[in-house]
C-alpha cells in the first residue's frame, strides 16, 4: 500500500516545480517561429552587398574572424581535463585486471599538473 502511495505521488505534477513540465509536455508548444532564422537573415544580407560595401564591413573585423567566415572554425583536438595525455576507453574487466582508476592522475607516472 504504501509503495502504491509513492508511485501516485511519483506521477503526479503537483511535486512538479513552476518550471518543469510534465511528461510528455512539449517546451515549445508553437514550434520555431515562422520566418527566416537570423542566420539566414545575415546570409541574405551579406549576399546583396556589393563588393565595396562588403570590404567596408569587413574593415572592422580581424583577420581571424573573417578567416572564420570563410572556412569555418579550426577544430580542437585538445582536451584540457587531461593535461594533455590521451584519452582511452578500456573496458571495466581490463581496468579492474591491471589496477586502473577512474582519474588521470593516478595512472600517469607524469606530475597531474603541468
Amino acid at each position: 500500500m504504501e509503495n502504491e502511495t509513492q508511485e501516485q505521488a511519483k506521477n503526479s505534477v503537483e511535486h512538479l516545480k513552476p518550471w518543469q513540465y510534465k511528461k510528455g509536455q512539449s517546451g515549445n508548444p508553437g514550434g520555431r517561429p515562422k520566418g527566416i532564422s537570423l542566420k539566414e537573415y545575415a546570409r541574405n544580407k551579406l549576399a546583396s552587398m556589393t563588393d565595396e560595401e562588403r570590404e567596408e564591413f569587413m574593415e572592422g573585423l580581424s583577420k581571424d574572424t573573417i578567416w572564420e567566415m570563410g572556412e569555418g572554425r579550426a577544430d580542437t583536438k585538445t582536451d584540457i581535463t587531461s593535461n594533455g595525455l590521451p584519452i582511452l576507453q578500456v573496458s571495466e574487466a581490463i581496468a579492474i585486471k591491471n589496477g586502473l582508476t577512474s582519474s588521470p592522475e593516478q595512472n600517469s607516472n607524469r606530475p597531474a599538473s603541468v
